[in-house]
């Protein structure tokens, strides 16, 4: 991803257009540093107001940023901004014993009684300086106007560039030597220096543990040795200042950046008062990676550091337009809303799928009853024939003659004159093992001998089994005083 890192002056505007790669490391594109053309004094000289000054301020940037863009056909980007000393207000502070998540509250209740023009909207970032200790806290703590925040995204958004980290340059110098090969060991004291124009950031490091921060703005029109005079002595207060109360052991090792030529002479006074001097090139930190180095690689120092925070998403770091909040409380209301409401989608998701499952149910049965009626019907129509087809098949498989049968029972039946038959039917029996068939008769007899007989001589030919007949009265009388009904088993062959 491609970020446009960008530092700025009254004077000047330094810029550096580099990648983010995903492995890690940045690959720097362009480097640059553009002039800055001072026309508030012409379009506003009776104006003398901070907020006039900030827009006429940012409002030359911009001109300046707008040619670049253009130059570097750049249509739009993600832009990173430094800001110096003079541009933010900065405080110590120590707190009470407290957790992490308490000291963002602890600091803003701190700053609104201390600060004058403070209020709780303006972004207020911090980091925790050295070791933490079990006493109290020590915070550097840095703000800006919320109004100011909001000119400079309103106005780097006007040329397509969302701004998306607002870094202090006094901490992404320190990020960047964390990065270096000069990092001190572990409780080694080490001073970090960084020079651009005519100010001076100077950073107190122990490991990778901040300590302390100054800054210090030279006199303008310095000649270049009138500058090393300066920042030789700037650094010797620093280190006076910070023995023996900051860290327990004194400073010996004094990290600047840029190249060895650029501070032959300050490295030459600093060895004098045996100091260990360590010149770091920003564009030989590991990582880093560059076609071309600029003229004044210590210039841009501070955006490679940004580039390093923006890459990691640092949090030891102060970053204005992300700045570090008390985790906000538990809205149970929300809580329990959201719940309510997403137990009422799933009953409306499940009633309606519901629905939809019962409609084509619905749908399904009647289409079964339609064709149910419609086999019914045809079975009705098919009924009698197969009722016939199937009588049919079962007389056949039964494999019995029914007029051999009949033949065979008119010979044994007694005459007319002691027995009449006034009913006689065939039917066979399906799934009997024993039984083909009965013969069932109806009729008239002189005396139930008669039927004893008839049964005796129907047996004796081995081929029927005769139910024993229970002979009954005829009402009618006459010739024929009994009625009877025999049941006649023809036996399987």
């Amino acid at each position: 991803m491609r970020f446009l890192a960008v530092d700025w002056s009254n004077t000047e505007c330094r810029y550096l257009l580099a990648s983010l790669q995903r492995g890690g490391g940045i690959t720097v594109q362009k480097t640059g540093i553009a002039a800055i053309e001072d026309v508030s004094a012409k379009k506003d000289r009776n104006s003398d107001s901070e907020k006039t000054s900030k827009s006429n301020e940012l409002l030359n940037l911009i001109t300046v940023l707008r040619n670049i863009l253009k130059e570097e056909r750049i249509g739009s980007c993600s832009l990173l901004l430094c800001l110096d000393r003079n541009k933010i207000e900065l405080l110590y502070q120590t707190l009470p014993p407290c957790t992490e998540q308490e000291i963002p509250i602890l600091l803003k209740n701190q700053v609104l009684r201390e600060l004058s023009g403070f209020s709780e909207q303006d972004p207020l970032d911090y980091v925790v300086l050295g070791n933490t200790a079990e006493e109290s806290y020590r915070i550097l703590a840095a703000t800006i106007p919320l109004s100011y925040r909001q000119l400079l995204v309103h106005s780097f958004r006007s040329v397509s560039c969302s701004p998306q980290r607002i870094g202090l340059k006094v901490l992404t110098i320190t990020e960047l030597m964390f990065h270096s090969e000069a990092v001190p060991k572990d409780f080694e004291p080490a001073l970090v220096v960084h020079v651009v124009e005519n100010d001076v950031d100077l950073v107190l490091v122990e490991g990778k543990q901040i300590l302390s921060v100054r800054s210090v703005r030279l006199p303008d029109q310095l000649r270049f040795a009138e500058i090393v005079e300066k920042v030789a002595t700037e650094i010797e207060r620093t280190v006076l200042i910070s023995d023996d109360r900051v860290t327990g052991q004194p400073i010996k090792k004094i990290i600047l950046f840029g190249t060895e030529e650029d501070w032959v002479t300050l490295v030459q006074v600093l060895s004098e008062q045996k100091l260990e001097v360590t010149v770091v090139n920003p564009f030989r930190v590991s990582g880093v990676q560059v076609t071309a180095i600029p003229d004044q690689p210590g210039c841009f120092a501070p955006l490679l550091g940004l580039l390093f925070e923006q890459q990691i998403l640092s949090k030891n770091t102060i970053d204005f337009l992300h700045p570090k909040e008390a985790p906000k409380p538990i809205n149970y209301f929300r809580s329990v809303f959201l719940t309510i409401l997403l137990l009422g989608i799933c009953c409306f998701g499940f009633y309606y799928w519901n629905r939809e499952v019962v409609r084509g149910m619905e749908e399904e049965l009647v289409r079964v009853k339609e064709e149910h009626q419609e086999v019914a019907a045809q079975l009705q129509q098919i009924q009698p024939g197969f009722n016939v087809l199937y009588q049919t098949r079962n007389w056949d498989s039964q494999n019995v003659v029914w007029l051999d049968e009949l033949r065979e029972l008119s010979l044994v039946l007694p005459n007319d004159q002691d027995l009449v038959v006034s009913q006689m039917s065939f039917s066979i029996l399906e799934n009997n093992v024993r039984f083909s068939g009965i013969i069932q008769m109806n009729g008239m007899v002189r005396d139930p001998a008669v039927l004893l007989k008839l049964q005796t001589d129907l047996q004796r030919q081995g081929l029927y089994m005769v139910q024993f007949p229970a002979p009954s009265v005829n009402p009618a009388g006459g010739g024929y005083p009994w009625l009877f009904r025999i049941s006649i088993y023809r036996l399987r062959r």
